[in-house]
């Protein structure tokens, strides 16, 4: 299968859910978010949109607009289609919903569990990096939420999720180092956290990558 795997940030590469593709002999094709265009969403057989520091509703920065457009667009033709924290926002946000920050100023960071999840191939703990909340459109299914959020939504022929399965410990601290004030995270628990974690789930890695594969790709 073609992917085209959309990075909205050279810090929020595919990680480990592309090193499951490619296992899997899927053909990877890599784009920035800056980079998509109206070509690339209309052809891939699957497209995989990634995390960014930015929201959904920054629309004032060409580009998050811009995928918005073409998302929409894709979404509506019903073309398989996965997105991951700041992907599931931009794409709740094309198909009708929102995306906003947390009314509180909650962040969530680390690894947290799952409070409700509609299938156990979603139960945590997984990696959570987000400050921003979804409000899912009107036709979506909330499958799994947490501490008021939702966790993973469906569309037809599209799923999201808000936290990062596919976050291997380097990648989470490099999020600490870099996008999160200082003293809010214990980088060197944050690191025991992922020691523990992350070769614990392998399995559950691995199931949670084919069931989003199969929910995007199933009639």
């Amino acid at each position: 299968m073609n992917i085209l795997v959309v990075r909205n940030s050279e810090h929020a590469p595919e990680g480990a859910f592309g090193e499951w593709l490619r296992g899997q002999g899927h053909a990877l094709r890599v784009t920035s978010g800056e980079a998509l265009t109206d070509a690339d969403m209309a052809g891939e057989e699957v497209v995989l949109l990634l995390g960014s520091p930015h929201g959904a509703y920054d629309t004032h920065i060409p580009w998050v607009a811009r995928q918005r457009a073409l998302l929409a667009a894709r979404l509506a033709a019903r073309r398989p289609t996965i997105g991951i924290c700041f992907g599931a926002q931009v794409m709740a946000a094309a198909a009708g919903g929102d995306s906003r920050p947390h009314p509180g100023g909650t962040f969530h960071r680390g690894w947290l569990g799952i409070e409700h999840a509609a299938d156990p191939v979603l139960h945590g703990p997984w990696p959570r990096w987000h400050g921003d909340v979804i409000t899912p459109p009107p036709d979506a299914e909330v499958l799994a939420h947490d501490a008021g959020t939702v966790q993973s939504v469906a569309l037809p022929r599209a799923i999201g999720v808000q936290f990062h399965p596919e976050a291997t410990p380097e990648i989470l601290q490099g999020w600490a180092e870099r996008f999160t004030p200082p003293n809010v995270v214990d980088t060197d628990a944050l690191a025991a956290a992922s020691a523990r974690h992350y070769p614990a789930r392998e399995a559950a890695r691995a199931a949670l990558f084919a069931w989003l594969l199969r929910k995007a790709t199933e009639a």
